[in-house]
């Protein structure tokens, strides 16, 4: 090859180097697109695929595990089409936390155990916290065998404990009979914050027992808002039911903070 075909050549990789560099630069700032929490890259500061940095997604470990569910389903009546649905789900992850965990209780009926309805529900957790899930006196028109509660992992967006916090330090007490019905049993009580926050929209769960401990229905009331070393009564009723002994009831109070 002689000295003029190898300038050419040489000349011609710098012509190609030079356009391409033109080209992308062209591209980097003009028609590339900005860095996102949703471009499934890791990029503007972010410390995981779309997650960390400025994204508010934390990343998590993939060793994390999901919120599973102990135990299954149970359903109550309340009245003529009317059911009480109770579920229970646990976080095994102490360092992480959900605000938002997506659930359906699925009904499912007839032979081939076909799926007839499903509840949409949400809830939250704290890091390590076991809780009830409750949806109460819901009219279901379809007859159905049997309920299980499907949770949606795949949409949890976790925040680590530190940030979330820990389960609120409430204490209930002082709990007794509520006034006589000839249709509801009813048992009150005291909800008190023991905790350094104030809390709004506190959820009170009730699981009623009958005289052997077997849990026979549920149900809940809800406290507007509670301060520091407050205490607030309360009062949780459901329908009167054969065999039900008011004094076994076990209360739980949730709330996010």
């Amino acid at each position: 090859m002689d000295s003029r075909r190898t300038k050419q050549l040489i000349y011609g990789g710098i012509f190609v180097i030079v356009v391409c560099l033109i080209v992308y630069g062209a591209y980097a700032l003009f028609l590339k697109p900005a860095p996102s929490c949703f471009d499934h890259v890791q990029d503007g500061g972010e410390t995981g695929v779309d997650c960390g940095g400025p994204c508010a997604k934390v990343c998590t470990p993939s060793t994390l595990q999901g919120i599973t569910a102990v135990g299954g389903v149970q359903s109550f009546v309340t009245s003529l089409g009317h059911y009480t649905f109770l579920a229970q789900i646990a976080n095994a992850n102490t360092d992480f936390g959900a605000r938002s965990v997506g659930y359906s209780i699925d009904l499912y009926g007839g032979a081939s155990s076909t799926l007839i309805a499903s509840i949409p529900g949400q809830s939250f957790i704290y890091g390590g916290e076991v809780k009830y899930l409750l949806v109460p006196n819901l009219l279901v028109s379809t007859p159905f065998t049997n309920a299980s509660l499907t949770i949606m992992n795949a949409n949890i967006a976790w925040i680590t404990s530190s940030t979330m916090g820990g389960v609120p330090q409430f204490v209930v007490q002082n709990l007794g009979p509520g006034p006589l019905s000839s249709s509801t049993v009813s048992v009150n009580g005291e909800l008190t914050d023991n905790d350094a926050s104030a809390f709004s929209n506190i959820l009170i769960v009730g699981v009623f027992k009958d005289v052997n401990g077997n849990v026979i229905g549920a149900s809940q009331t809800e406290l507007d808002g509670i301060a520091p070393n407050q205490t607030e009564t309360f009062s949780v009723s459901y329908p009167v039911t054969p065999d039900i002994d008011p004094s076994l009831t076990e209360l739980y109070a949730y709330a996010l903070r």
